[in-house]
């Protein structure tokens, strides 16, 4: 009896003891603060959904998201109030892009080559197919970086020309902070670079 009195005894003091350091252990404080600031942080980010977030969200747009942030984006879109389209290449589109000769000015003219994928319009597909239609075939209209983007179809799709005569084609699209997002299967280039690009047409 008296070795079972001892064991209860120990026990108690155990299970006090456990109770004690958890109330203490602010280890176990800051990573519940961390939890919390990550779930409202995410939370956050769910409700801004801006144009940088959403397209760096996408895998597939890597590196036009870098040239984003280079040309530091956020400080243009801050001051832009009227809806607007991103046509974003793929990864796959800048592969197509000679190394050498084109990554040196896509990486070092971000303020060209980037805004020039920005047109100052915002439709949905079906409205820009219409809007195509409605411009006898042939429509045109200006970017961010100043430059304009002629846009056709080809069948029911369509395709964008930039200043170089170059086509892209859209291959998905999804929403942005204001405006819309599509995916382009070719880096799209202004007339106004130092050095001409040559873009490979393999696939």
């Amino acid at each position: 009896m008296r070795y079972l009195i001892l064991f209860g005894a120990l026990l108690m003091f155990s299970l006090n003891s456990c109770k004690d350091n958890e109330r203490e252990d602010p280890d176990a404080d800051n990573l519940k603060m961390q939890e919390e600031n990550f779930e409202e942080s995410v939370e956050d980010l769910r409700e801004r959904n801006s144009t940088v977030d959403a397209i760096e969200g996408n895998p597939e747009l890597s590196t036009f998201a870098t040239g984003l942030n280079v040309w530091n984006i956020e400080d243009t879109l801050d001051v832009v109030t009227d809806p607007y389209m991103v046509f974003a290449p793929s990864n796959r589109a800048y592969s197509r892009v000679y190394r050498q000769q084109g990554y040196d000015i896509l990486e070092t003219s971000p303020e060209s080559v980037i805004p020039y994928h920005i047109v100052e319009a915002n439709y949905t597909l079906e409205e820009l197919k219409q809007e195509i239609r409605n411009a006898n075939g042939s429509l045109v209209l200006p970017t961010f970086e100043g430059e304009e983007i002629t846009f056709t179809m080809d069948g029911d799709k369509v395709v964008l020309v930039d200043a170089n005569g170059v086509t892209a084609n859209i291959m998905e699209n999804f929403e942005i902070e204001n405006g819309t997002a599509y995916i382009i299967d070719t880096v799209l280039l202004p007339a106004g670079l130092v050095e001409p690009v040559t873009i490979t047409t393999e696939q």
